[in-house]
């Protein structure tokens, strides 16, 4: 527990020395979609909020992740770690935390500032919670496997290009095809949750795909923090 806190307290001295860090990936984000609500004919509008969402889950809590680990891993510092004896799970929960807490309370006051009413405040922190870790745990994977951080930040791009244009071309009700990649992707329970609102359950396929996402995630993640310490 003590490292645990001691890892946790350089990752947050790390944050406070990058600043740069904290603009793009978490100031960006939700400062931007603020200040887009305010225009009267987008406040409300069920299509920007999801913009918004699937940014902040892209940058606050993707870029977040991978940028920070693909950084250590060319200054040498995981190299440093891993040899100092930090386990895997001190690890990576020191990575995960900050992009953790900023992502969710970054997604749980955004329908608040854009005036859209959540009928089911549980149901949305659940799928705020299952989406955000599912962003954090694949960029966590690409900043684990990539040479470089101009390897990571190109990876974490695509993602965020996924995550931005497939709930667009799933809202073409016609296209069967993009509406069931959609439902069974990283960012389909967010989709799928402001298309039906108070009619969306828990239980819905795509919840139980969110999950799926997960915990293919972990071992992957496992994995890759697994073969970063062989290669050190």
């Amino acid at each position: 527990m003590y490292r645990l806190m001691t890892l946790l307290w350089l990752r947050w001295e790390y944050l406070i020395s990058n600043r740069f860090l904290l603009v793009v990936c978490v100031a960006t984000p939700f400062v931007d979609f603020a200040i887009l609500q305010a225009i009267p004919m987008i406040h409300g509008e069920l299509y920007f909020l999801n913009m918004g969402l699937s940014l902040i889950y892209s940058m606050t809590a993707g870029s977040f992740t991978s940028m920070m680990i693909s950084e250590e891993k060319e200054k040498k510092n995981l190299r440093t770690l891993i040899l100092s004896g930090v386990t895997k799970y001190n690890y990576i929960i020191s990575v995960i935390s900050f992009p953790f807490i900023f992502s969710v309370l970054s997604a749980l006051f955004m329908p608040v500032i854009f005036g859209v009413s959540i009928p089911n405040w549980l149901t949305y922190f659940v799928v705020v919670v299952l989406t955000t870790l599912a962003f954090i745990l694949l960029n966590l994977s690409i900043g684990l496997f990539s040479k470089t951080q101009t390897h990571a930040t190109l990876f974490s791009m695509i993602v965020l290009i996924i995550a931005t244009f497939l709930p667009m071309l799933s809202s073409d009700m016609s296209n069967k095809i993009m509406s069931y990649i959609t439902r069974f992707s990283f960012i389909g329970a967010n989709t799928e949750y402001f298309i039906k609102l108070e009619k969306f359950q828990i239980s819905e396929s795509s919840v139980f795909a969110l999950i799926c996402w997960v915990v293919i995630l972990i071992f992957i993640s496992n994995f890759a923090f697994k073969w970063n310490a062989r290669e050190h």
